[in-house]
């Protein structure tokens, strides 16, 4: 089976995405927004207490009735360490995402980061979550990564949900067989970064000057192909996010109805790619495919 869509929400909260002009969606766009997706058939949504406010947005925009299944991550940890009474910090934080989604539970709640578990004292984390799922609180439990390396430490019974980026560009975890252990170990997929912030469904023209010479040639052997093909960029990249079986879900944002429109006809259509020759467009250690690694004003 292709994989659903998952809604994100970075942009309802933030002016997320590197090409992003139109900054923080307004409120009227995204209660619109999110009345066409439940009509569309969409059921998952994904959010942060990290994304500036777009739970409380979320909360106050969500249809009546809705079928929406919510997923939310628990900000990175700044303390070295923790102890027994973080139960409590943490649970307060957890309510307060609660109640500003306006929900009594969550589908699933990620850690943003995998290496809290690590820290001294990470069983207490660890512990807590468990407690969670226990309370009724939240389904599944899961991290969100970067790299494989991200799941060392992480005890197999939080591994409900792994949320990790994947594009056409961007195939490491794929070729690495991490997508594929997952989900043999009866953990779900979700992809996030499929545009690469937009960069991947974007004119080579439009990139900032940053981004290395070897990966503008690449796109632009993309852009050539699309024109020879008489497709899009958004259909290649919803091709290859198609093709993976393996995924649960693929995240992916939008600005405006008409975004949503395009993402859900060019979902619908068939692909443009040749059997699976979208694994030869793999590219590999080039600085655009982690923004981490992208120069601080533009990341």
């Amino acid at each position: 089976m292709k994989p659903k869509i998952c809604l994100g929400s970075a942009q309802f909260g933030l002016p997320y995405g590197i090409t992003n002009t139109s900054g923080q969606v307004a409120e009227a766009e995204v209660r619109a927004l999110l009345v066409e997706a439940a009509a569309a058939g969409l059921t998952l949504l994904d959010t942060a207490q990290a994304y500036g406010d777009a739970e409380a947005v979320l909360g106050r925009t969500l249809p009546p009735g809705h079928g929406f299944q919510l997923i939310s991550k628990l900000p990175a940890q700044s303390q070295p360490s923790f102890t027994a009474d973080d139960h409590y910090v943490w649970d307060q934080a957890l309510k307060s995402s609660l109640v500003r989604l306006g929900q009594p539970s969550l589908d699933a709640l990620l850690l943003h980061s995998a290496q809290d578990l690590c820290k001294p004292g990470g069983e207490h984390l660890r512990e807590w979550l468990l407690s969670l799922r226990q309370r009724g609180l939240v389904k599944r439990l899961g991290v969100s990564i970067y790299d494989s390396s991200d799941l060392y430490g992480v005890p197999p019974d939080l591994l409900d949900l792994v949320q990790m980026p994947l594009s056409l560009y961007d195939q490491r975890l794929l070729a690495e067989g991490t997508i594929t252990c997952l989900r043999a170990q009866g953990c779900a997929v979700h992809a996030r970064s499929l545009y690469l912030q937009g960069l991947l469904v974007s004119l080579t023209a439009s990139w900032p000057a940053w981004v290395e010479a070897s990966a503008r040639e690449h796109h632009a052997r993309l852009e050539k192909l699309a024109a020879d093909r008489g497709c899009t960029l958004l259909e290649f990249a919803l091709g290859f996010a198609r093709a993976q079986q393996d995924l649960e879900a693929v995240v992916l944002g939008v600005c405006s109805r008409r975004e949503l429109e395009q993402l859900l006809q060019a979902w619908h259509n068939s692909s443009p790619w040749d059997g699976n020759e979208w694994s030869d467009w793999s590219l590999d250690r080039s600085q655009i495919l982690d923004p981490r690694r992208w120069p601080q004003s533009k990341a």
